[in-house]
C-alpha cells in the first residue's frame, strides 16, 4: 500500500465494494456519498463525478479487497440473507445497516470500524475528462 493513507470508514469503504450505499449521512438532507467520493478521488488522485462513480469504484475495488481481504464477506451477504432482510426487519434502513454490519463482524472478527487507505498506481487509474466521459457515455457527439 502507499505511504499517503487517509483514515475511512467501513460503511464508506462498502459503499465501493458492495456497490450499495452504505455511507453515513452528514446532515438532514444528505445520504453520505460524499464520502465515498472522497475515498474513490483519493485512491485514484483525481476528482471523481456522479456519472464517473461506477468506473473509479471498479478500478479501487481489486485494491480494497487486497489490502483488506476480510470484507470480501460483505458481499456474499447483501442479498435476500444479509442487507435486503436486516433492512426489511427493522424500523430504519439505517438501523438494518447497523444490525448487517454487527452480523459481518460476529461472522469476520477481523473486521474494523475504520481503515487506513492508500492510493492505488496512476496506471491502473483512467484519467477522463467529466464532460467527455459524459458525453461518450450518452452515445452522442459533441
Amino acid at each position: 500500500m502507499s505511504e499517503n493513507c487517509k483514515t475511512f470508514t467501513l460503511r464508506t469503504i462498502l459503499s465501493v465494494t458492495t456497490g450499495r450505499l452504505l455511507t453515513e449521512s452528514e446532515g438532514p438532507h444528505d445520504n453520505g456519498i460524499g464520502r465515498m467520493y472522497k475515498l474513490l478521488s483519493h485512491m485514484t488522485g483525481d476528482s471523481v463525478f456522479t456519472h464517473q462513480s461506477g468506473r473509479f469504484a471498479e478500478e479501487c475495488k481489486p485494491y480494497l479487497f487486497g489490502w483488506f481481504p476480510e470484507l470480501k464477506i460483505a458481499n456474499d451477504f447483501l442479498g435476500k440473507k444479509g442487507l435486503d432482510e436486516w433492512i426489511s426487519k427493522t424500523a430504519t434502513p439505517e438501523e438494518g445497516i447497523e444490525m448487517w454490519l454487527d452480523e459481518l463482524k460476529i461472522l469476520e472478527p477481523k473486521i474494523k470500524d475504520t481503515y487506513e487507505v492508500g492510493q492505488i498506481p496512476m496506471v491502473d487509474h483512467e484519467i477522463k475528462h467529466p464532460y467527455d466521459e459524459l458525453v461518450a457515455m450518452l452515445g452522442k457527439d459533441e
